[in-house]
């Protein structure tokens, strides 16, 4: 096994080691073990933080959002209820494409004089068919597996509009990590709707909980309220209530 194995599985045992720990138990120096630390970042195995590294769960298999559709179908159901309390008559909301929010989607026909930005197909038709608020899409590159638009030309279209709320989901929620994605193209996308709404509300499964990917969409701090089916693990809710985020289950 090489040192670098052996360093990756330190890291992945233990999900997060500072620099200091994995020289006393491989007995190397700083300088060599942040050289390695670099390679296995590099190579998306781990993301490094202050002082150590944070082994990062990585799914080379994005799940399609015909099948993340009918997972956990009485959670989302349940989270979308509460969601829907925080939303006023006459708002304008980013809804992004994950399946969670599409369960919120289908609940709007209790609102009235919505106007809605998403990026999702899915929720796009839901959103004509099923309730009376104005809709617009993005523009951008169709991402077939996820029935949703991103690229640079989606974000440039989000830049030139405003929300009150901004309803998102991700693949998991970490008191370390915030919330994290597979894919690159629908963080990026995520992140713009997060820069242009006042408010960030997070709705996440408990399935998520204390999960990390690849992909960074947003720090703790970037979320107002976060939403789920289950109390938060202490390490998650100590991390969110530092942040002052508003948790409701």
């Amino acid at each position: 096994m090489t040192r670098e194995d052996k360093l990756l599985n330190i890291i992945k045992e233990k999900n997060f080691v500072t620099v200091n720990k994995l020289c006393k138990l491989l007995f190397i120096s700083q300088a060599t073990i942040r050289r390695d630390l670099t390679k296995l970042e590099q190579q998306g195995l781990i993301r490094r933080t202050h002082g150590g590294a944070i082994y990062v769960q990585k799914s080379s298999i994005e799940t399609p959002i015909t099948l993340k559709n009918k997972e956990n179908i009485e959670q989302k159901r349940y989270i979308a209820d509460l969601a829907l309390a925080f939303i006023e008559d006459g708002q304008t909301l980013f809804i992004e494409a994950s399946s969670s929010c599409l369960y919120l989607a289908k609940r709007l026909n209790e609102k009235k004089g919505l106007t809605i930005l998403t990026n999702g197909i899915t929720t796009a038709n839901i959103l004509v068919e099923e309730t009376n608020a104005e809709v617009y899409c993005t523009g951008g590159r169709l991402l077939p597996k996820h029935l949703s638009i991103c690229g640079l030309q989606s974000c440039d279209f989000i830049s030139h509009y405003h929300a009150d709320l901004f309803f998102a989901s991700c693949r998991g929620l970490d008191p370390d990590m915030g919330a994290t994605d597979v894919s690159e193209a629908d963080s990026m996308v995520k992140k713009q709707f997060c820069r242009n709404a006042e408010k960030t509300i997070l709705l996440v499964d408990s399935s998520k909980f204390n999960k990390k990917f690849f992909n960074q969409t947003f720090t703790l701090e970037d979320i107002d309220i976060a939403i789920s089916d289950q109390p938060f693990p202490n390490s998650l809710k100590n991390a969110l209530e530092k942040e002052n985020v508003e948790i409701h289950y």
